[in-house]
Order: C-alpha cells, then sequence, then structure tokens
C-alpha cells in the first residue's frame, strides 16, 4: 500500500512539475524556465526509476493516473501564482 502512494505522490508532483515546465516555455522569464526545466526533469527521473524497478506493472496504471490528473489539475494552478508572482508574462516572440 505505501508503494501505491509513493507513486501517486511521485506522479501528482511530476505533473505539477509537468505543467509549470509547459506554461514556463512560454513565458519571458528565462530564470523561472531553467528553475522549472530542472525540476521537471528531476522528478521525471525519480517516477520513471520506480516504475523501471517494478517492471513496468499494470498495478500502477491507476495509482500513476490517478497522480498525474490531480498533479495536472493542481500545477497548473499553482503556474499561474508563480506567473503573477513574478509578473511573468505571456511571451510574444
Amino acid at each position: 500500500m505505501m508503494f501505491f502512494l509513493k507513486i501517486i505522490a511521485l506522479a501528482y508532483i511530476q505533473n505539477i512539475s509537468f505543467a509549470l515546465i509547459s506554461r514556463a516555455r512560454n513565458r519571458d522569464n528565462m530564470y523561472y524556465h531553467a528553475v522549472a526545466s530542472v525540476f521537471s526533469n528531476a522528478i521525471w527521473f525519480l517516477t520513471m526509476k520506480e516504475i523501471v524497478i517494478n517492471d513496468f506493472s499494470l498495478d500502477l496504471f491507476i495509482p500513476y493516473t490517478f497522480g498525474t490528473v490531480a498533479g495536472s489539475l493542481t500545477g497548473a494552478k499553482v503556474s499561474m501564482r508563480i506567473e503573477k508572482w513574478l509578473d511573468a508574462k505571456a511571451d510574444s516572440k
């Protein structure tokens, strides 16, 4: 049970970081983009490590999917707050 909670948590954080980097790519703040990129790649690596260690078991599908959906919804809100705090605007280039 603890392992499934770990997968949910990693997937949740992974999709928050994915939302951050996806939105950061379209903003005019390179510092925000750099930090979001490091965060996104690091958490992706840790999540994939856990999934690979467990042979991509189909038992992980539901907790992984639950975590990613919840993380995506949260990530969009978090990134909007960060953008407002940084005054990061959409890049028109």
